[in-house]
């Protein structure tokens, strides 16, 4: 037998070298490429990019050109906001050499076993390059495994005995993309979502692609709208429980006899005719988590897409869900989920008991100045057209507790609250009415002090029946009436400094105001009464009835100013401490002209014009009556005085400027400032060609006989 060499020798000499040197180039390739492949030489050529992409692998190595087979493959990369990683034990993989000379890494399979999938959403953002076609291409026609084990995507997590097989396209440097028809099979499959676990023991099917693009003509989560794909999904659901007793919200999924069956087919943005799902879901929500049932959602697709949800009413919670909605059109509006609205219709009806009614106030108030506070049934009854709820839907809510926060003051009690659609001229509207049956109002700034207690308070919002419009169009009206005022004393809060208090009594108070979504106060008015009320002004202490009219009309709501046009004060059976003469005295004071800037600082302007039985209160303000000459002491009883002036009150100051009084015998001019502790002032009081001036400094007081009117007019006015 002729050994191999022997016959080797016996061949042509160009055939032997030949031969000698092929065997010399694989020799040498052998080593280059597997030196290469096991060394920092790959990494470092290939990872030159490391924020956009890295590529690492354990041992590596190639027999023939082209072909490689390597252990521990690790890829990520960063795009946008989007980063992703894949790992697999094993791959082996076959590269074109001729598509290397126009530009194009071609990878006609790829192979790989043990694989794992990672894509999340960050918070930094890689910018992507700009749209051009300069370049390399990378395509690879089909990345196949049987083994594939995990896939997660943000918080939606796929795990089991996976297949699958899928081709791309990518033009490095700002160029196209194209995803081959790939597909995806997995059986006994888990899905989850975060901790939930949504189904199990599941099989799954599904297809994917998209033709070739530019990022700019479809970034981000628009690439589903050029999507093509379908997804078969069939297996055990499980039950949602949702305990929520101990203060704390504890969310689980438990082992039920249920399932969710699906059939989806997705075409460039459209759900296609046949579509359907069904998910059966038993519920167990509430403190303890109570038993609810089992909820059923089906989702269908002819020529629009029809949705149903489905909760037999449990008489034990009295829980009840059946909703049927209808989708016009089959078009999924990824980027903007909220652009379905328009094109709902249907109709839901439900009994629930929520643990929290906050997201009743949510859909009417801007910010949050109005809430049902704690838990409390809600009755529904929605119609739906095209988005906009019909006349006929209610939201009944029996019993629950409401807090409204109005001018610096919360208002809070027992309450139930109605809900309902109206006509409105060519369109509708939606009005909630609450209605507190026991209330306590206090400052927001010191909670423990109670204003008002009352037994009667309404509140009614109103705005368009358009959900998405309902914040903007919002109006507001508040009403009480006789609500009590244990301790007049708590206002003085509101008062402007020491020189002006409330020092006993108790009354009533009423109001009417509208107010935006926000929760401002656009107009209306408040009505405070008080019987036998004991007042310090300045120096002057007294007792008497008091009756408050408070009118306010929105001026300028952007500025911030307001108008107090037609506000009155009458003060009735006043007696001045020490005077019994002053018994049962009167006043009554109007505003004609006036504004609030509610902008910082605070600031009351007002033009008023007085009434009064006679002198003795402005008097009051300056000195004791027995202080003053003897004949204006016999002035003070002579008639009902008219008087006029200005006013303003800033933080803890009153100002009260070019007041002018007079009746038949006597007449007044006075100015006067009020603060935190002293009042200062000038008086000045004539009778024929009698007249006398005071001047005021805190207790200290200066009398003016002689030129007095001279001595007045030299001073100079409060107010400019």
């Amino acid at each position: 037998m002729v050994s191999p060499i022997r016959r080797l020798r016996r061949w042509p000499a160009p055939l032997r070298r030949a031969l000698y040197a092929v065997l010399l180039a694989y020799a040498a390739y052998l080593v280059a490429a597997n030196v290469y492949l096991n060394t920092p030489l790959f990494e470092a050529s290939i990872n030159q990019k490391p924020e956009k992409f890295v590529l690492r692998t354990g041992p590596a190595i190639s027999l023939l050109p082209s072909h490689v087979i390597a252990w521990k493959v690790r890829a990520s990369g960063h795009v946008q906001h989007t980063v992703w990683q894949v790992r697999a034990d094993r791959a082996s993989a076959r590269i074109a050499l001729l598509p290397l000379l126009r530009r194009e890494v071609r990878i006609p399979r790829l192979h790989a076993t043990g694989v794992d999938a990672d894509v999340q959403r960050v918070d930094a953002e890689i910018p992507p390059p700009p749209a051009g076609d300069r370049g390399w291409t990378l395509r690879f026609d089909a990345i196949h495994s049987d083994s594939i084990r995990r896939a997660r995507f943000g918080q939606l997590v796929l795990e089991g005995k996976g297949s699958g097989t899928v081709g791309f396209l990518k033009q490095i440097r700002g160029g196209p993309s194209e995803l081959f028809p790939s597909t995806v099979a997995f059986t006994d499959a888990r899905l989850l979502h975060g901790r939930l676990t949504l189904a199990d023991q599941a099989a799954l099917e599904g297809s994917f692609s998209y033709p070739r693009h530019y990022r700019a003509q479809a970034p981000g989560i628009r690439k589903l709208g050029i999507l093509s794909a379908g997804l078969k999904l069939s297996g055990r659901s499980a039950a949602l429980r949702v305990d929520s007793g101990g203060g704390q919200v504890d969310i689980r999924m438990l082992p039920a006899q249920a399932h969710l069956n699906a059939d989806l087919k997705l075409e460039r943005g459209e759900l296609q005719p046949g579509s359907r799902a069904v998910w059966r879901i038993p519920l167990r929500v509430g403190v303890g988590a109570t038993d609810r049932g089992v909820l059923t959602l089906r989702l269908d697709a002819a020529q629009d897409i029809r949705v149903r949800a489905h909760l037999p009413h449990d008489e034990k919670t009295d829980t009840l869900i059946d909703a049927d909605l209808h989708i016009a059109g089959r078009s999924l509006p990824f980027e903007d989920p909220s652009t379905l609205w328009p094109r709902t219709s249907g109709q839901v009806r439900g009994r629930w008991t929520f643990e929290s009614l906050d997201w009743i106030g949510a859909l009417f108030v801007r910010k949050p100045w109005f809430k049902l506070h704690g838990g409390g049934l809600v009755d529904a009854d929605l119609r739906l057209e095209r988005g906009r709820l019909q006349p006929g839907s209610t939201l009944q809510v029996p019993h629950a507790q409401a807090v409204a926060e109005v001018m610096g003051v919360r208002a809070q009690g027992r309450a139930s609250a109605q809900g309902r659609i109206v006509a409105a001229g060519d369109g509708t509207q939606a009005v909630l009415d609450v209605a507190m049956q026991a209330f306590e109002a206090a400052p927001l700034a010191a909670p423990e002090q109670l204003l008002v207690r009352g037994d009667d308070l309404h509140l009614q919002l109103r705005g368009e029946g358009e959900l998405g419009r309902l914040h903007d169009s919002l109006q507001a009206q508040l009403r009480f009436a006789d609500a009590r005022i244990p301790d007049l004393r708590v206002y003085n809060r509101y008062l402007p400094g020491g020189n002006v208090r409330v020092l006993s009594g108790s009354g009533s108070l009423g109001g009417d105001l509208e107010l935006d979504a926000a929760g401002k106060v656009g107009r209306g008015w408040t009505r405070l009464r008080a019987s036998q009320a004991r007042l310090q002004l300045a120096g002057a202490r007294l007792r008497g009835d008091i009756d408050l009219d408070a009118r306010l009309a929105r001026a300028d709501i952007e500025r911030q100013v307001f108008a107090l046009d037609g506000t009155g004060l009458r003060l009735q059976n006043v007696e001045l401490e020490g005077d019994p003469g002053s018994r049962g005295s009167w006043a009554t004071v109007t505003v004609p002209r006036g504004s609030i800037d509610a902008a910082s600082p605070f600031q009351v302007d007002a033009t008023a014009r007085m009434r009064m039985r006679d002198v003795g209160l402005v008097l009051a303000l300056f000195s004791r009556r027995a202080d003053y000459p003897r004949w204006i002491g016999n002035m003070v009883d002579a008639g009902q005085v008219e008087a006029q002036g200005q006013l303003r009150w800033r933080k803890s100051r009153l100002w009260l400027d070019r007041l002018q009084a007079h009746n038949d015998r006597l007449s007044l001019q006075a100015r006067l400032q009020l603060g935190q502790q002293l009042s200062r002032g000038e008086l000045y009081a004539r009778w024929g060609v009698l007249g006398v001036g005071v001047q005021l400094d805190g207790e200290q007081r200066q009398w003016h006989l002689l030129r007095a009117r001279q001595w007045y007019e030299s001073q100079p006015d409060l107010l400019h």
